[in-house]
């Protein structure tokens, strides 16, 4: 990898019942990903995501398998951290059900 921007930023509302098959909900998505993959640097790493073209649902099913923990109040908390050989994404979530989620490229 020859950079390290974020690809995305998304935010998502986490159900109380989030072991429930409808527990995330996308509310606001920064998506950065789609621009790098028609970069022509990309053509040499591969596409991000597997070309799956929409990040929002591919991240919703790793916060529904394995949310964050839970957070004090006012604040963001709970962060886990989930690796690929080409990113990474980081996710924690507050007390009011809000999860904040980046995914960085590695350099």
């Amino acid at each position: 990898m020859t950079d390290n921007k974020i690809r995305c930023a998304l935010v998502f509302r986490i159900d109380a019942a989030v072991g429930s098959t409808s527990g995330v909900t996308l509310l606001a998505k920064y998506d950065f990903s789609s621009d790098y993959e028609a970069h022509s640097g990309a053509a040499t790493e591969g596409t991000l995501y597997a070309g799956r073209g929409n990040y929002g649902e591919a991240v919703s099913m790793v916060i529904k398998n394995d949310p964050p923990g839970v957070a004090e109040v006012g604040k963001v908390g709970g962060f886990k951290v989930v690796q690929s050989d080409a990113h990474q994404v980081v996710y924690g979530g507050d007390s009011d059900g809000l999860c904040k989620s980046l995914d960085t490229v590695y350099s």
